[in-house]
């Protein structure tokens, strides 16, 4: 069975700084139609920041969405400023955490939420560590403060219901598959 739905018809609600909003006429697979409610995001890149004693970097601040502070990876938009999601990578690993890395890998790219957004996250692990004594400053609307977690509190940290972000809870996934699997990054 094809699955392929087909624009129709397209009218955009809002045009934002981060988002857009459009509602969109579709023909479905049985020839019928639909509206589809569709936020554009700009791409975003974060990290898996692992210090020498095997803590992951989070950040926590206020998401005024859900009301709450979270407990994050370092993230950020890619802007216009930035060659590639790598360079988004190691500018919020400064901004947001005040660390370089010497290395780092692209673990993967994925989407947050395809049914209704396009946003694609771009994940890097990286490691090799340097606490830096200039950091770049935060944008001027964001308030946070960064720590070091190991694996096993932040499965704690979860289980309290602390970390409730979907892309740290992906990395958390990923680098406790690599420590299990004793994978190295490089591999």
């Amino acid at each position: 069975m094809d699955l392929t739905e087909t624009e129709i018809s397209s009218k955009q609600i809002f045009s934002g700084r981060i988002v857009d909003l459009s509602v969109k006429t579709i023909k479905l697979p049985n020839g019928e139609t639909a509206d589809r409610e569709v936020v554009r995001h700009q791409p975003a890149a974060a990290a898996i920041a692992v210090n020498d004693q095997q803590e992951m970097l989070l950040v926590e601040q206020w998401r005024e969405p859900i009301k709450e502070v979270t407990l994050e990876i370092p993230a950020g938009l890619i802007d216009a400023t930035d060659a590639s999601p790598l360079d988004a990578m190691k500018r919020e690993l400064n901004e947001e955490g005040g660390y370089h890395a010497d290395y780092w890998e692209k673990i993967t790219e994925f989407y947050s939420s395809p049914g209704f957004t396009d946003e694609k996250l771009h994940l890097f692990y990286c490691d090799t560590l340097t606490r830096l004594t200039e950091k770049r400053p935060l944008d001027a609307d964001e308030f946070l403060t960064s720590h070091w977690y190991d694996l096993e509190e932040l499965k704690k940290l979860f289980a309290q219901g602390r970390i409730v972000d979907a892309k740290t809870l992906y990395a958390m996934s990923v680098w406790e598959n690599m420590l299990l699997t004793g994978a190295d990054a490089e591999e």
